[in-house]
């Protein structure tokens, strides 16, 4: 039987160098800052939103490239060996879906939808931005299914990161019901979302870390 121990000093570094360049994308992505869209907004008006902003590329490379890639650094070092697959999973599955968001954030932005200056698709803006959204609402699901693998892999739980752990689920879940439905009101808890994500991203690599087992320690002796 193998004995759990506190993850290397390695594994360690390397959660922080994670955590911080996913914390740092994000904050430079709402920096840099996106186009102010709603659901109700028609595609002329969103169509014109992407044009006049050409930094939503920029926004749109740190949130969804950048931050996604960090996170899924993340992923392959947290959480316990039992539920190593499925963390791993969520956060390739979050990967993914940003790099789906990605794509078609860079449609709206090169005018690329039927009702934009080069439009070669026969989808217009507000379709596409429909569908990023709803994309974004998976990608919560996918998140909050990475926030519970990461706490249940876990044999010892600290309350205060159990907490944490919970507060950022529930407000993914109620966010991914606002995208996936395009309900505006349900949407806007995204900005309760992202900065308990954040903040449960400093405490995965602070306490979720992936642990060695005694074995591994002898044989790496």
């Amino acid at each position: 039987m193998t004995t759990p121990l506190a993850p290397t000093l390695e594994i360690q570094r390397t959660l922080w160098v994670w955590c911080g360049v996913y914390v740092s994308a994000w904050v430079s992505g709402l920096l840099v800052g996106a186009p102010d869209v709603a659901p109700s907004d028609s595609s002329a008006t969103i169509a014109s939103a992407y044009a006049t902003s050409p930094s939503v590329l920029v926004n749109a490379a740190l949130v969804h490239g950048l931050a996604a890639v960090a996170l899924y650094g993340l992923s392959t070092l947290l959480g316990s060996e039992r539920m190593r697959k499925a963390t791993r999973g969520a956060g390739l599955a979050t990967l993914v879906l940003s790099l789906v968001q990605l794509s078609g954030e860079a449609l709206l932005t090169f005018g690329l939808a039927s009702d934009g200056a080069a439009g070669v698709i026969g989808l217009d803006s507000g379709q596409i931005w429909a569908a990023i959204q709803v994309v974004d609402g998976v990608k919560m699901l996918a998140l909050a299914a990475l926030v519970l693998f990461v706490l249940f892999g876990q044999a010892r739980r600290v309350l205060w990161a159990t907490l944490v752990s919970g507060a950022t689920v529930l407000a993914l879940l109620v966010s991914a019901a606002g995208h996936l439905t395009l309900i505006a009101p349900l949407m806007t808890a995204a900005y309760v979302a992202l900065p308990l994500l954040l903040i449960w991203a400093v405490v995965a690599a602070l306490r979720f870390g992936t642990p060695i087992t005694a074995p591994e320690i002898t044989q790496a002796s």
